[in-house]
């Protein structure tokens, strides 16, 4: 109970806000009750919990809605034969012009890594957490989109391959 009473008056978060508790398991969703003794929140698959205070003031929480915006980001593999400078500019064009993606002008594309058979660029962007939809399904929704623009400006998305090679000392030891 004096956890409960804790969270009532330090207004960590409120009634409505969405969070994201990582208590015995990850539970994300938006906070219906605070009461003394629990906090129930439904998560974003209609889901109810309830969440005994206690676990609550000794768990890290994440509040997204009492946020204006939230950086977040996406990984694109593209050909090694791509143009670096292009599949930038496609890609931050092609982000900035999402409805939940806030402050165009600080979207940063660059090539993060070379993988075993791609190009990877890593895109930061501010992305609005009231917009109404979860960041999972705004990274599916660019995902999806990125992939129209690739096609359309020729950037090609490899896919994973494999090479295995045989010694001749191995192949005479299998009868080959």
């Amino acid at each position: 109970m004096i956890a409960g009473i804790m969270m009532l008056y330090t207004k960590e978060f409120k009634m409505g806000d969405i969070v994201e508790i990582n208590a015995d398991q990850v539970y994300f969703g938006k906070i219906e009750e605070i009461s003394i003794r629990y906090t129930t929140i439904r998560t974003m698959d209609l889901r109810q919990v309830v969440i005994p205070n206690m676990t609550l003031i000794s768990c890290p929480i994440k509040t997204f809605s009492s946020e204006a915006i939230i950086k977040i980001s996406a990984i694109f593999g593209v050909d090694y034969a791509s143009d670096t400078n292009k599949v930038i500019q496609v890609i931050k064009t092609c982000i900035n012009t999402f409805p939940f993606v806030k402050e165009t002008e600080s979207t940063k594309v660059f090539l993060s890594n070379f993988g075993d058979s791609a190009m990877e660029f890593k895109a930061l962007f501010s992305f609005d957490p009231n917009c109404g939809i979860l960041q999972e399904i705004a990274i599916g929704e660019i995902n999806e989109k990125m992939n129209t623009a690739f096609a359309e400006n020729d950037i090609q998305v490899p896919f994973t391959t494999f090479s295995i090679n045989i010694d001749p000392e191995s192949k005479k030891k299998l009868g080959a």
